[in-house]
């Protein structure tokens, strides 16, 4: 039994954590959803494909290992606590996503590379709203992150993500361990959808690999930093 109520959603509002603008020469690509989804192998085709078209890449992800490496991130990330703990939680990962953005991402924006960033501010919402976080305590702790040309949701229904992930031999956390707590958070995705390029993750690889491909060049043409056609 959580000892958490989960907290409203308010997309309007965690829409307010962007900056005004961006002035760097870069790119900025974000994948968010649950592990088992399938971010990593497809990151990696796409920073090939992206490559192979002249792009200059960079991949990275949050939270960092800093973050991770915290015993009572590593509690929280194994319980299904809630209240004050879980604010303290909140702020150490607000905390590590500013120093990656300061020491990573600004920095490869700003030298003209494409950023592909496993996991991004939106599952931070997601997370810790589930988790009882109110969204503008959220938000005041994450401002003024750069916006992403685009955001990629890879949404896998329920019971094939908790077939992938009762896959992999290692323990699950607590947001993966019941097909309720994963349905709980998906909702929050959804609330944020507006926000995303949604990408069926159950798809055969290959096409959510030319489905993200897609999005991307059409995304960075708008940028004028890619060739405005689909390279699919």
């Amino acid at each position: 039994m959580s000892a958490f109520t989960p907290h409203p959603l308010d997309s309007s509002r965690a829409a307010m954590v962007f900056r005004a603008e961006r002035k760097d020469r870069g790119a900025l690509v974000t994948f968010c959803g649950f592990d088992g989804s399938g971010k990593t192998t497809q990151i990696e085709i796409l920073a090939e494909r992206l490559r192979a078209i002249g792009h200059d890449v960079l991949i990275t992800r949050q939270p960092t290992s800093w973050y991770r490496q915290v015993p009572e991130v590593r509690s929280f990330l194994d319980s299904g606590a809630g209240g004050e703990r879980v604010r303290m939680i909140a702020l150490l990962a607000a905390a590590d996503r500013l120093r990656h953005i300061v020491d990573t991402i600004d920095p490869a924006l700003a030298g003209g590379q494409t950023v592909l960033c496993d996991r991004y501010v939106f599952d931070t919402f997601a997370l810790f709203t589930a988790r009882g976080v109110d969204t503008d305590f959220l938000t005041r702790i994450n401002e003024g992150v750069p916006r992403p040309d685009v955001a990629f949701y890879l949404d896998v229904p329920t019971p094939e993500l908790l077939r992938r992930l009762r896959k992999r031999d290692q323990s699950l956390k607590y947001e993966e361990r019941s097909p309720e707590i994963i349905d709980e958070i998906k909702s929050r995705y959804d609330l944020l959808k507006e926000m995303f390029t949604v990408v069926n993750g159950a798809a055969t690889p290959d096409i959510v690999a030319d489905q993200l491909l897609s999005a991307t060049v059409r995304a960075l043409a708008e940028r004028r930093l890619a060739p405005a056609r689909d390279e699919t």
